[in-house]
């Protein structure tokens, strides 16, 4: 079954067995804005210029999340670099990923759970995976990247890049020694990318955004 990047990161950033998030809903969230400004460079909707993105399609597509982030940055003002455009659509984040999770479940991908507490007064809600292999596999490929100096694809080059910056990385190279060397390597991979490439300029610009981004949440939650 062919997913998208963002539904990719979504599967990543959730236990299968549990449902339960992996990350802080911030960290989340701007994962969620990097994955999808990600994706539009990967298929040509957005370009990179003097470090700001710029729409360079707007024709509608399938996915009604796309169609509305085109619509979102086309309408700017002026041209706007990623890290601002990582925080507004940030803000947006939690209903897209109700969206996605909603699409998934619908692909029997996910199973979508709620438990509620204290007369119903809290509501808790849970992600299961109902289809474990899509994202074992999906984990396999990442790890042999890494681990085994694999070649990689540029999806694969996003989603880990894009991992690398939410801290989600440690979920998935949880030994110690893996991790340190997964960030090495993540980094490499990232230079090796061709500077004069739109989508290597969109992984490097989107990349620092997102870790801009999450950082500052974290600095900010732990002064509060």
């Amino acid at each position: 079954m062919e997913l998208n990047l963002i539904q990719k990161f979504i599967l990543l950033a959730i236990d299968p067995k549990t449902g339960k998030l992996l990350i802080d809903s911030l960290s989340l969230n701007y994962g969620i804005a990097g994955s999808i400004l990600l994706e539009m460079s990967e298929i040509n909707k957005i370009t990179i210029k003097n470090k700001r993105i710029i729409v360079s399609d707007t024709k509608l597509t399938n996915n009604s999340i796309i169609d509305e982030c085109v619509n979102l940055i086309s309408r700017s003002r002026k041209p706007r670099k990623a890290k601002f455009w990582i925080n507004k659509i940030g803000n947006r984040a939690n209903r897209f990923k109700k969206e996605i999770l909603a699409d998934l479940n619908v692909k029997r991908i996910v199973i979508i759970k709620q438990k509620t507490f204290l007369w119903g007064l809290i509501s808790l809600k849970r992600y299961p995976s109902s289809n474990i292999k899509i994202i074992t596999d999906l984990k396999q490929k990442l790890k042999g990247i890494v681990l085994e100096n694999q070649k990689t694809d540029i999806d694969g080059l996003m989603i880990l890049s894009l991992m690398n910056s939410c801290k989600l990385s440690h979920v998935l190279f949880a030994n110690k020694k893996e991790y340190r060397k997964s960030n090495k390597r993540i980094k490499e991979l990232v230079r090796e990318v061709e500077i004069s490439n739109d989508v290597g300029l969109a992984i490097k610009e989107i990349q620092a955004a997102v870790l801009i981004a999450t950082t500052s949440s974290f600095i900010g939650s732990s002064s509060v």
